[in-house]
């Protein structure tokens, strides 16, 4: 039983692992295709249901994800072509 365990947690942290480099890359693209400016205001939160979640603390810079959030998109799916859209949400971010 505890090899079981043992598997399941080990199988757990190559997981975690792995989403962490996807997250890495991700959030490069982001950072090629946005700029430093919007970069600023607005955070990826996390990745749920094959979307990009932003965290964003104007809605300036949520107007302006909004604007180029198909460019983005594109970009992302590249390299990782299971992702399916972006949302944006408005607040303050870590």
């Amino acid at each position: 039983m505890a090899t079981h365990i043992k598997s399941i947690i080990n199988q757990f942290l190559k997981e975690k692992k792995k989403e962490a480099k996807n997250t890495v890359k991700i959030e490069k693209i982001i950072e090629e295709n946005l700029g430093a400016d919007l970069i600023r205001h607005i955070r990826l939160q996390r990745i749920h249901n094959k979307n990009l979640v932003f965290r964003s603390d104007s809605s300036g810079a949520s107007y302006e994800l909004g604007l180029r959030k198909e460019a983005l998109l594109k970009a992302v799916k590249k390299d990782f072509p299971d992702i399916e859209g972006v949302k944006i949400k408005i607040g303050e971010h870590d």
